[in-house]
Protein backbone atom coordinates (compact mmCIF):
# COMPACT_ATOMS: atom_id res chain seq x y z
CA UNK A 1 0.00 0.00 0.00
CA UNK A 2 1.26 3.42 -0.80
CA UNK A 3 2.10 5.82 1.73
CA UNK A 4 -0.52 8.25 0.93
CA UNK A 5 -3.26 5.63 1.09
CA UNK A 6 -2.12 4.59 4.21
CA UNK A 7 -1.94 8.55 5.83
CA UNK A 8 -5.57 8.50 4.22
CA UNK A 9 -6.67 5.66 6.29
CA UNK A 10 -4.93 5.84 9.25
CA UNK A 11 -6.93 10.02 9.25
CA UNK A 12 -10.32 8.13 9.06
CA UNK A 13 -9.93 5.15 10.57
CA UNK A 14 -9.25 6.29 13.81
CA UNK A 15 -5.87 4.61 14.44
CA UNK A 16 -3.61 7.38 12.80
CA UNK A 17 -0.74 7.48 15.35
CA UNK A 18 0.02 4.30 14.74
CA UNK A 19 -0.14 4.38 10.59
CA UNK A 20 1.37 7.87 11.12
CA UNK A 21 4.54 6.39 13.10
CA UNK A 22 5.18 3.09 10.63
CA UNK A 23 5.21 5.99 7.79
CA UNK A 24 7.94 8.21 9.52
CA UNK A 25 9.95 5.03 10.20
CA UNK A 26 9.66 3.76 7.41
CA UNK A 27 11.87 5.39 5.00
CA UNK A 28 13.35 9.27 4.81
CA UNK A 29 11.07 9.41 1.43
CA UNK A 30 8.11 8.66 3.29
CA UNK A 31 9.36 11.04 6.81
CA UNK A 32 9.96 14.07 3.93
CA UNK A 33 6.48 13.12 2.07
CA UNK A 34 4.55 13.04 5.37
CA UNK A 35 5.53 16.13 6.66
CA UNK A 36 5.47 17.91 3.58
CA UNK A 37 1.99 16.88 3.29
CA UNK A 38 1.15 17.55 7.04
CA UNK A 39 2.55 20.76 7.44
CA UNK A 40 2.40 22.28 4.51
CA UNK A 41 0.38 21.06 1.48
CA UNK A 42 -2.55 19.93 4.23
CA UNK A 43 -2.64 23.79 6.15
CA UNK A 44 -2.24 25.58 2.98
CA UNK A 45 -5.34 23.68 1.34
CA UNK A 46 -7.79 23.38 4.44
CA UNK A 47 -6.98 27.38 5.44
CA UNK A 48 -7.67 28.60 1.63
CA UNK A 49 -11.39 26.41 1.46
CA UNK A 50 -11.99 27.10 5.44
CA UNK A 51 -10.91 30.41 6.23
CA UNK A 52 -10.37 31.72 2.62
CA UNK A 53 -13.53 30.83 1.55
CA UNK A 54 -16.02 29.13 4.00
CA UNK A 55 -15.46 32.31 6.64
CA UNK A 56 -15.49 34.80 4.50
CA UNK A 57 -18.28 33.78 3.05
CA UNK A 58 -20.04 33.28 6.18
CA UNK A 59 -18.83 36.40 7.98
CA UNK A 60 -20.69 38.94 5.02
CA UNK A 61 -23.71 37.65 6.62
CA UNK A 62 -22.81 37.91 10.13
CA UNK A 63 -20.89 38.47 13.14
CA UNK A 64 -17.56 37.01 12.90
CA UNK A 65 -17.99 35.72 16.21
CA UNK A 66 -20.81 33.43 15.22
CA UNK A 67 -18.99 32.59 11.15
CA UNK A 68 -16.41 31.25 13.16
CA UNK A 69 -18.09 28.65 15.18
CA UNK A 70 -19.79 27.61 12.43
CA UNK A 71 -16.52 27.71 10.16
CA UNK A 72 -14.96 25.44 13.14
CA UNK A 73 -18.16 23.29 13.11
CA UNK A 74 -17.83 22.26 9.89
CA UNK A 75 -14.26 21.88 9.94
CA UNK A 76 -14.40 19.73 12.17
CA UNK A 77 -16.60 17.76 11.22
CA UNK A 78 -14.67 17.37 8.04
CA UNK A 79 -12.17 15.78 9.66
CA UNK A 80 -14.91 12.45 10.46
CA UNK A 81 -12.61 12.07 13.36
CA UNK A 82 -15.14 11.56 16.76
CA UNK A 83 -12.94 11.20 19.07
CA UNK A 84 -11.05 14.25 18.19
CA UNK A 85 -14.05 16.27 17.19
CA UNK A 86 -13.70 19.14 20.05
CA UNK A 87 -9.72 19.42 19.78
CA UNK A 88 -10.42 19.98 16.27
CA UNK A 89 -13.72 22.44 17.23
CA UNK A 90 -11.49 24.49 19.40
CA UNK A 91 -8.32 24.66 16.79
CA UNK A 92 -10.62 25.53 13.94
CA UNK A 93 -11.65 28.57 16.76
CA UNK A 94 -8.32 29.47 17.05
CA UNK A 95 -7.31 29.41 13.32
CA UNK A 96 -10.59 31.59 12.55
CA UNK A 97 -10.12 33.98 15.32
CA UNK A 98 -6.30 34.64 13.61
CA UNK A 99 -7.70 34.90 10.47
CA UNK A 100 -10.42 37.72 11.49
CA UNK A 101 -8.67 39.19 13.24
CA UNK A 102 -5.27 39.46 11.08
CA UNK A 103 -6.93 39.80 7.49
CA UNK A 104 -5.35 37.26 5.81
CA UNK A 105 -4.22 33.72 5.64
CA UNK A 106 -0.51 33.68 6.75
CA UNK A 107 -1.28 33.76 10.77
CA UNK A 108 -3.30 30.63 10.16
CA UNK A 109 -1.65 28.49 7.81
CA UNK A 110 1.33 29.10 10.45
CA UNK A 111 -0.91 28.05 13.07
CA UNK A 112 -2.23 25.53 11.31
CA UNK A 113 1.32 24.15 9.98
CA UNK A 114 2.66 24.22 13.90
CA UNK A 115 -0.52 22.13 15.07
CA UNK A 116 0.29 19.49 12.47
CA UNK A 117 4.15 19.22 12.80
CA UNK A 118 3.04 18.68 17.02
CA UNK A 119 0.72 16.03 16.28
CA UNK A 120 3.61 14.29 14.14
CA UNK A 121 5.72 14.62 16.60
CA UNK A 122 3.07 13.12 19.23
CA UNK A 123 4.21 9.64 18.65
CA UNK A 124 7.42 9.55 19.12
CA UNK A 125 7.31 11.11 22.14
CA UNK A 126 5.12 8.39 23.49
Amino acid sequence: METLELLAIGSFAGYNNLVLKEIMVSSNISKAACVLVYCIVTPVLEETIYRGFLLASISSTMKWQSAVLISSAIFSAAHLSGENSLQLFIIGCVLGCSYCWTGNLRSPILIHSLYNAMTVMIPFLS
